[in-house]
């Protein structure tokens, strides 16, 4: 094999290789960022069911009042 294609069969291999790992790197990367973000929306989520609990008991608590009246 003619060693000039030995060298660019070499540098293609290296930067493919190289490429996979920054791919790998950034997709951890993301991943991490997910479940930061996932954390974050389940709290204010968590917020929301809270405020749609008290909403209910009060309108329970009106319609009974209406019902009673």
């Amino acid at each position: 094999m003619d060693p000039a294609i030995a060298s660019i069969i070499v540098a293609v291999i290296g930067a493919f290789v190289t490429l996979v790992g920054i791919a790998i790197k950034e997709f951890k990367s993301m991943k991490q960022t997910n479940s930061v973000d996932h954390d974050q929306v389940m709290h204010r989520l968590d917020k929301v069911q809270s405020s749609v609990d008290r909403v209910g008991v009060r309108l329970d608590d009106h319609i009974d009042w209406h019902l009673t009246k």
